[in-house]
């Protein structure tokens, strides 16, 4: 009998197997017994990064079961939920895909619809007009967020106005938009897709896939080239916005996955502001109550890293946040982190990354990021051999190599 007065004995996790599968073709099978599946139909020459209008794209990603001259998007819907299935549209910055769940008994039924769907749209003036109106609405309130705001600023600081990333979808280009471009990026763009299907190993995934018109041949992925920064010689911007709430956003750029200084670096983010229980939560959140949540963020591109620390507070506290901001990178900088710190920190991390990988369905999500990263097939298990062997004066080196005060720009909003 388990004596439940002990705590159970806590161990280092010291590798990972991700399964992620591997094909001849464009087709990757992630086997699972659940009783229903998951196919991933991914465009990778669909991607924001490819065309100047970034909400043209996501716009015809979002309307491709919208309906052409026999269905309405509400019949085509109303099909796909008649045999228990579910389809999510995404658009992101390296491609765009179209996820659906269904059943295992009618897969073949339910690809029919999509495909037949995807094949016929025609994209409806009327729900062109109505995707339209819900974004404009969607924006306005956008705008009067500091965090949108400030979030938009820390960008075109860090990147220029002109980068992919700093893309700004405004009224005009909402309402400027028209049907012609969502028939021509669907033309151009969505014809060269690959698979990836979760679910049972005895379903004839392939010949389904045939038989529904979708290609089965060769793949090579073609990783995206990132847009150069252009990064502002400004330190600090202020966007005055009528609000009692500011929003900061501290940023610099760090280097790509695969650098040799890149897994120190997702640690370094952890301890300064990446969870709950991160100093800047400890100090500014539990100590002196300056807001309700403050964090640090690493987000990876194929040829960089943009590294934020993000916080809502009340607009009289600016420098106090600040200089309580700058105090926890200086610790950094010049003190040794604790070991039952860098333990802690350690073990979270890799706790984390344990979890996306638990279960089929969060694995072929996990493939699909490796696939856009153009990342070595050993890069999970180089990462847990690396924060393993991460040490404090690791940790301080990078502090000081990366925490530079003369990179590190500013946006405040609400001021």
């Amino acid at each position: 009998m388990i004596n439940r007065a002990l705590a159970p004995e806590i161990k280092t996790i010291s590798e990972i197997i991700t399964n992620f599968p591997e094909s001849n073709n464009n087709l990757f099978k992630i086997n699972s017994e659940e009783g229903v599946f998951k196919l991933d139909i991914i465009f990778p020459e669909a991607g924001q990064i490819k065309e100047k209008n970034k909400f043209a794209i996501a716009m015809a990603i979002n309307l491709l079961l919208s309906g052409n001259d026999k269905e309405t998007s509400a019949e085509i819907a109303e099909k796909i939920d008649a045999l228990g299935a579910f389809v999510f549209k995404s658009s992101d910055y390296y491609n765009a895909s179209i996820t659906v769940y269904g059943l295992n008994e009618y897969i073949n039924e339910t690809i029919e619809i999509v495909k037949n769907a995807i094949d016929s749209v025609n994209y409806p003036i009327e729900e062109v007009n109505i995707y339209k109106r819900n974004r404009l609405s969607e924006l306005n309130i956008n705008l009067q967020k500091t965090s949108y705001l400030a979030g938009k600023g820390i960008n075109k600081l860090l990147l220029g106005n002109a980068h992919d990333i700093s893309f700004e979808t405004t009224e005009e280009i909402i309402n400027n938009t028209d049907r012609t471009e969502l028939i021509t990026f669907k033309i151009k763009h969505l014809n060269q897709p690959y698979f990836i299907f979760t679910g049972s190993e005895q379903t004839p995934v392939e010949s389904i896939l045939i038989k529904n018109g979708f290609k089965i041949g060769d793949y090579s992925y073609r990783s995206s080239i990132d847009m150069s920064p252009k990064t502002s010689f400004e330190k600090e911007i202020f966007i005055k916005k009528s609000s009692t709430q500011n929003s900061i956003r501290y940023g610099t750029i760090w280097p790509k996955r695969g650098h040799e200084d890149y897994f120190k670096l997702s640690l370094l983010n952890l301890i300064l502001g990446g969870y709950f229980g991160s100093r800047l939560m400890k100090n500014i959140r539990e100590d002196k109550g300056l807001t309700y949540g403050i964090h640090s963020s690493l987000n990876p591109y194929n040829d960089f890293s943009l590294f934020k620390i993000s916080c809502e507070y009340n607009a009289n506290f600016t420098e106090q946040l600040k200089s309580e901001i700058n105090l926890e990178i200086n610790r950094l900088k010049n003190e040794l982190v604790g070991i039952e710190e860098l333990i802690t920190a350690k073990n979270y991390l890799l706790g984390a990354m344990l979890r996306s990988f638990d279960g089929a369905f969060p694995i072929s999500e996990k493939f699909k990021q490796f696939q856009d990263s153009n990342l070595e097939k050993d890069y999970y298990q180089k990462y847990f051999k690396a924060i393993n062997e991460i040490t404090n004066n690791d940790l301080i080196q990078v502090a000081n190599n990366y925490l530079n005060e003369n990179t590190l720009t500013y946006c405040i909003a609400g001021v």
